[in-house]
């Protein structure tokens, strides 16, 4: 894609906070019609980036050039910026259910978004909201336009994010992690979404990820930043066959795909600022057929309310059975039923019909102290770190709350428990009075995991527990946990909607879908020979972090 006539040219970007400068020197070119994309690490400066075009970087010191169509925007006055921001330059979000006002409909929303950048009349405004509720791919556009947006999926949600961004026609298009809380086909759709808008509307697009599989299939050009800088740009098929940097090296070698060797640790980058690795020292522990259940769920069946003589069932007739010092991965889309199957083994929602044993006793019958006791050997590790965590607490405070809790240890006792478990995860005592706010999301995770791990448990249920990391810290958390469970013989409940990694991680594999397992088995049998098309959907759907093998891919389902 050419960039002679840039219709975005970023200049020496600086942004500081006071001494602090978290991006520092950015420049690049966008086209008409280009993908270009910005990718790295959570820190990197990448959505900071996105945010300073935006000019929304409040209580920073921006300098640099921010040239659109050779206007910089870095001078605008601020009524006139306001006209550029949502109108010629709009922006998508990671989360779209924080970014769409929950009391108003999506109609409402997308009418208001239109308005305020052109003359329309409220008729008008509402035509041309549903022709754009049209375009993105929502169904029934009539009638999801007064619904409100927590009646809306997570990746229709993200569809009217785009539909109102490109309501206006914007020359940019910055998206920043639009899919990275989505499943791999969602995820997919919402991709190859934003292709063919900037085919229809000639709109240059910033995508923002740290999936480098789907950097891959969407980008012409990509730039990896790293400690605020780009530190190497390059068309995508030449980046991906040949980096030039080491830390683009790094990134690509830990990327988990359906390629990756099961058998060995992922590499990671160790420099003095990286999340303190643990690498296994031996591959983990082969499965062991002759192995005890020590989980079974038998005959399970969910449903929930959804109004006046309406109901979902969310879980239907759900079997299997979890062998200790092995994991059990669970996979499927969102709404699949995986995170209700969570609570169920957790015996932390009553259920409709069929049985939860653990180490052989019936969950529905266990009360009171037992209870208790059941509970003090099963553990959850959650898919946020940021939101699992209390802000206000320290790293030591919030280890320590399960033994609090469970009246463990006096205060000596539980300090040296504290230490010790925090050294299992990677974390030294320096971490101890830290605060979440000043850490990685993969230091976050790690002390997820250690106060998981406090109260010695048996079994962990970990629930899309690395899908909001990215790619290298994913790479140390995956490595983390399969060392724990091979050192402390810990069972596994391994919760995603990313296959990759389910192989990765998991001695067997169930596929959900609608609240049925539709297929299951040993790992490497079922993706040597899945059965279920719907197995072959999902595997189908799994970018691949090689631009002309993903785009050959993302082809082949198109057509």
């Amino acid at each position: 894609m050419s960039t002679d006539d840039p219709v975005l040219d970023v200049r020496d970007l600086r942004v500081a906070f006071g001494d602090t400068t978290p991006v520092n020197g950015v420049s690049f070119t966008l086209g008409r019609g280009e993908r270009m994309g910005i990718v790295g690490e959570s820190g990197s400066g990448k959505s900071l980036t996105a945010l300073s075009i935006m000019r929304l970087a409040h209580q920073a010191t921006v300098s640099g050039e921010v040239l659109l169509q050779g206007q910089d925007l870095l001078t605008l006055p601020s009524r006139q910026m306001q006209k550029v921001r949502g109108g010629r330059v709009a922006m998508v979000y990671q989360d779209p259910m924080s970014s769409l006002n929950p009391v108003r409909t999506i109609g409402h929303q997308l009418v208001e978004a239109i308005r305020l950048h052109s003359d329309a009349s409220r008729v008008t405004a509402r035509r041309r909201a549903l022709d754009m509720l049209g375009e993105v791919g929502v169904p029934q556009p009539q009638e999801r336009f007064s619904q409100y947006p927590h009646e809306f999926s997570g990746g229709m949600r993200q569809r009217v994010m785009i539909a109102m961004a490109m309501s206006s026609g914007p020359e940019v298009l910055l998206a920043d992690e639009p899919t990275t809380a989505l499943d791999v086909t969602t995820q997919s759709l919402i991709i190859d979404l934003l292709d063919r808008l900037a085919d229809d509307h000639g709109t240059g697009v910033v995508l923002i990820t740290h999936d480098l599989g789907v950097a891959a299939g969407f980008c012409d050009t990509v730039n990896v930043m790293r400690h605020g800088e780009v530190v190497e740009t390059a068309p995508a098929a030449r980046l991906y066959r040949s980096p030039a940097h080491d830390y683009t090296r790094t990134l690509l070698s830990s990327v988990v795909d359906l390629t990756i060797d099961v058998d060995r640790p992922i590499r990671t980058e160790a420099r003095p600022d990286a999340d303190h690795p643990v690498q296994p020292a031996a591959p983990p522990a082969p499965a062991d057929a002759e192995a005890a259940p020590l989980v079974r769920v038998e005959h399970v069946v969910k449903s929930y309310r959804l109004g006046p003589g309406e109901h979902v069932r969310a879980v239907d007739d759900a079997s299997f059975e979890i062998r200790r010092g092995q994991t059990f991965g669970l996979v499927g889309e969102s709404g699949s039923g995986k995170s209700t199957v969570s609570r169920a083994v957790l015996a932390l929602t009553p259920l409709d019909a069929g049985t939860v044993s653990f180490d052989g006793r019936d969950l529905s019958t266990v009360t009171g102290p037992e209870l208790r006791r059941l509970r003090r050997r099963m553990q959850m590790v959650f898919q946020d770190p940021y939101a699992a965590l209390n802000r206000r607490r320290t790293v030591a405070e919030i280890v320590a709350a399960p033994l609090r809790a469970h009246k463990i240890g006096d205060r000596a006792g539980r300090r040296q428990t504290v230490d010790e478990t925090l050294e299992l995860v990677g974390l030294g005592p320096e971490f101890r009075n830290r605060l979440p706010r000043s850490m990685s999301g993969g230091q976050c995770q790690r002390v997820a995991i250690a106060r998981a791990l406090v109260l010695n448990p048996d079994f962990l249920v970990l629930d899309e527990s690395v899908s909001s990391l990215d790619v290298s810290i994913q790479a140390q958390v995956l490595n983390l946990l399969r060392d724990l469970q091979t050192r402390l013989g810990l069972t596994y409940l391994f919760i995603s909607h990313d296959l990759a990694v389910v192989r990765y991680m998991a001695h067997h594999v169930a596929v959900m879908r609608r609240g049925v397992i539709v297929e299951q088995g040993n790992r490497d049998e079922l993706f040597a020979s899945p059965e279920h098309p719907y197995t072959h959907s999902l595997m189908a759907a799994i970018p691949i972090a090689d631009p002309e093998r993903e785009r050959r891919r993302r082809a082949e389902i198109l057509t």
